[in-house]
């Protein structure tokens, strides 16, 4: 019987995939409609590529090329995937140094693009709030390949991907005008989850799963050559309706601020505790509440946590296709990250 119900659960993601990457063509038709007279927007732009099984290679694609979708293989050959954000300011930015806000997309690590609706928003809204923002690509499971094992593999991989943005960016701080003492990140859902992962887990924390064939290289060892150079280290992170696969991950040495949202009627990351997608098949994983609790035992206070009564998964989307923005919602996270951003760019 659940295993009659896990295929149909499958069956539906891929569906919702095939759906949404329909969405993505269509949102990649209006990129270049965010570029008005406020803020200007530079798209495409690669900065990683990396093999399936998680190590760097040169880049060999050009900017204008779109790169495959997911982690593919074909007739046993690995397939490169290369990855682009799109970078935004605003218009009247002077050439002096500003923080940065690194934005990642939502979708269970099977559905996503940094063009969505929310991660548009975001950046045009901090791009003219006078920041710099970037919606970057991170990899995600090719349809039907949706399993307990494989998203805690593309869990970290994601997480890879988000420490190799970061170095990236440090290491081209000259070019983009970035204050490297500020740059944050911020994810929703899955994009949450590979941060949390990016700034918590240590090689000795890894899962089972990780090491499995094809081992996946350390978590802090791809990216171009020039951010190889470069340590992994944040100002601070907004996690919305994010978790960890293991509190204990959390160590007394790692402070780096950070500020949760979460609603208590979370079904797919439970604020508390509980299965991811309430399915026994899937990781256990620990919530924003459970974070918060960790931290605070080891006398931990550099963090913030805003609960939301009876609010859902991604409570700001009209639905889980992640398409349409209640703006009421969506405004008022963007106020609790903008508070919690200027707050740690003051430090």
């Amino acid at each position: 019987m659940m295993e009659n119900i896990f295929s149909l659960v499958k069956k539906s993601i891929s569906v919702a995939l095939c759906l949404l990457l329909f969405a993505s063509d269509s949102l990649h038709s209006q990129e270049a409609q965010d570029a008005d007279a406020r803020f200007s927007v530079r798209l495409r732009i690669p900065y990683c590529t990396v093999m399936a099984n998680g190590k760097e290679r040169t880049l060999t694609l050009r900017s204008t090329e779109r790169p495959p979708r997911g982690l593919l293989k074909t007739k046993g050959k690995e397939h490169q995937q290369q990855l682009l954000f799109d970078f935004y300011e605003r218009e009247d930015s002077v050439s002096t140094s500003r923080p940065l806000v690194i934005t990642l997309f939502g979708g269970g690590f099977v559905l996503g693009s940094r063009v969505h609706e929310d991660v548009r928003a975001w950046c045009n809204r901090f791009a003219e709030e006078g920041y710099l923002a970037a919606a970057i690509d991170y990899r995600v499971m090719p349809p039907g390949k949706f399993s307990s094992k494989n998203l805690i593999r593309t869990g970290f991989m994601a997480a890879q991907d988000v420490s190799a943005a970061v170095r990236y960016f440090k290491a081209n701080a000259d070019k983009y005008h970035i204050d490297t003492n500020r740059i944050f990140l911020l994810g929703q859902s899955a994009g949450a989850v590979a941060i949390i992962h990016a700034l918590y887990m240590d090689e000795n924390q890894r899962p089972d799963e990780t090491f499995a064939a094809p081992e996946l290289s350390p978590l802090h060892s791809t990216g171009t050559d020039s951010a190889m150079t470069r340590s992994f280290s944040v100002a601070g992170a907004v996690l919305l309706w994010g978790a960890i696969f293991n509190p204990e991950m959390m160590d007394e040495d790692e402070t780096t601020p950070i500020c949760m949202i979460h609603g208590t009627h979370d079904r797919i990351l439970p604020v508390e505790e509980g299965h991811a997608f309430s399915m026994p098949h899937l990781p256990y994983v620990y919530g924003s509440q459970r974070m918060a609790e960790r931290l605070q035992s080891l006398d931990i206070h550099s963090y913030e946590l805003h609960v939301f009564d009876k609010k859902p998964h991604a409570f700001y989307f009209r639905d889980l296709y992640m398409y349409h923005l209640k703006q009421k919602e969506f405004d008022e996270c963007f106020q609790i990250a903008l508070d919690f951003i200027q707050k740690n760019s003051e430090k």
